[in-house]
């Protein structure tokens, strides 16, 4: 070998080695960022105390790896080599199927059973769901549980047989699906709906490498849950047809969501899917009912198409329960800043709404919060409606005070008993409402209820007194408390 030949090969070697050193520097060439939840390492500041703790040079080790010239093109080729040569991916979360399908991880241990979180904790979910439930309706809302399908559960022959063979008895899907009929939740199971009907469909409702439903798929659940809603609250929200489909291969909203996590040298050759051509119907004899939703991911594909506001008086959905999505607009972790009754009592229907992926963390702490939010005002507004009247009643029997009435009601220029009113109101918030109060009563209410004698005799005084039963509860305990101060 001559020497020209070997300084030739060093200078090759050499700028392979140092280009991407110069790449990071210079940034000589355009490449692509890696997809995906991908946090890339920053410089840290150098300092001593950085420096002699040996903070500064872990991270900055950290950041030369994730910050290399060339980084993402070594990443995806390497990627490329594991999916093309050995059928396998290090995208977090991806399995890949038979035929190639691709799935997330979290779908197939539900449908599987491995993240079962047992009987017990279901069955304490499902009765805090009812109870919320009969306490909405009681305003006049409907609360509707929604299972959207899992691509796990469609698809069940595409799932690896690794996978298969940990199946297990009982998944979360299959207990809360039961236990929603035998306490009868209002329930509509798309998981189930969609299987079934399989082989009737008439386009795919998945994206070959997506995990969402497709376009169509969640126009199927759209249409089935307006249908759903016209009949609980018997009106007639606006119609639409979307029969009319169009195929396309370039992929919209999240139709390509896991292979876009792949991140391969070489994209995947996107599989073609049908998208609608929308037809809406309104006018004066409809009516758009107020919605709210609180899901998963799944409702977001219909809210990235804008359908919401088609049928519903508002687009407001709060993403896991945390994060406030009003018309499409995001805010973070605005949920907890709401006043929680208020933005139920308003609703014509509330939606909880999950897909297999979230069955272990359904429904997302929104049924204990929203529960003892709706029930204390219902509680406070029966115990209102117990004392007012007395409260009320009281006022006018004494002298003094109706005087002090008839005082502020002239400064107020209002009426005497609109006065009234409001001072009751006030004696109920500030004596009434105290904890203390309310504790008090509320243990004498357990005894009561613990003595099937008082309760009958209460059922009998409340017929004769032509009022609720729960007031003449609120009336005697609120009595016995008076006449036998503890």
């Amino acid at each position: 070998m001559s020497t020209a030949y070997k300084y030739f090969l060093l200078v090759i070697i050499a700028a392979v080695l140092f280009l991407p050193m110069a790449q990071h520097k210079f940034d000589l060439f355009e490449t692509t960022i890696l997809e995906g939840d991908i946090t890339i390492a920053q410089k840290t500041e150098f300092n001593s105390d950085n420096y002699w703790s040996l903070k500064w040079q872990d991270d900055f080790t950290k950041y030369i790896n994730d910050n290399f010239g060339f980084r993402s093109w070594f990443v995806r080729l390497n990627n490329q080599i594991r999916f093309s040569v050995f059928n396998c991916t290090k995208a977090p979360g991806v399995v890949i199927g038979k035929n190639g399908e691709l799935f997330i991880e979290s779908y197939i241990d539900d449908y599987i059973g491995r993240n079962f979180i047992g009987r017990s904790k279901i069955g304490e979910t499902v009765s805090k769901i009812k109870a919320l439930q009969d306490s909405l309706k009681s305003l006049n809302t409907d609360l509707i549980v929604v299972f959207a399908p899992g691509k796990a559960s469609y698809y069940p022959e595409l799932i690896p047989d690794t996978y298969i063979r940990k199946m297990k008895d009982s998944t979360n899907y299959n207990v809360y699906a039961n236990e929603f009929l035998k306490n009868k939740i209002n329930f509509i199971d798309f998981n189930k709906w969609f299987f079934n009907n399989k082989t009737k469909f008439k386009h795919p409702v998945y994206p070959k490498f997506g995990t969402h439903w497709n376009h169509y798929g969640m126009n199927l659940a759209m249409d089935s849950l307006i249908k759903y809603i016209e009949k609980k609250r018997n009106i007639n929200i606006p119609d639409y047809d979307f029969s009319l489909l169009n195929y396309s291969p370039v992929l919209k909203g999240n139709d390509y969501d896991i292979g876009i996590l792949t991140n391969l040298l070489f994209p995947l050759d996107k599989d073609a899917n049908p998208y609608p051509v929308y037809k809406f119907k309104g006018g004066q004899n409809y009516t758009r009912p107020n919605v709210l939703v609180v899901g998963d991911s799944y409702w977001y594909c219909l809210v990235g198409e804008n359908l919401p506001i088609k049928f519903f008086s508002i687009d407001e959905y709060w993403f896991y329960n945390r994060d406030l999505v009003v018309n499409n607009g995001k805010k973070d972790n605005a949920v907890k800043n709401l006043n929680l009754f208020n933005s139920l009592a308003q609703r014509d229907a509330i939606i909880l709404l999950a897909t297999e992926a979230t069955f272990y963390m359904f429904p997302y702490g929104f049924a204990d919060e929203a529960y003892k939010a709706v029930n204390k005002k219902i509680k406070d507004g029966v115990r209102r409606k117990a004392y007012l009247p007395a409260l009320v009643e009281r006022i006018k029997n004494t002298k003094e005070w109706m005087a002090d009435i008839e005082k502020k009601a002239k400064e107020k220029n209002i009426g005497i008993n609109e006065m009234i009113l409001l001072d009751a109101n006030y004696i109920f918030e500030t004596e009434y409402c105290k904890p203390e109060y309310v504790a008090a009563i509320d243990e004498i209410k357990v005894r009561m209820w613990n003595t099937p004698e008082w309760i009958a005799q209460m059922r009998q005084k409340a017929k004769e007194k032509n009022i609720s039963f729960q007031e003449m509860i609120e009336l005697d305990a609120k009595y016995d408390y008076e006449t036998h101060p503890q």
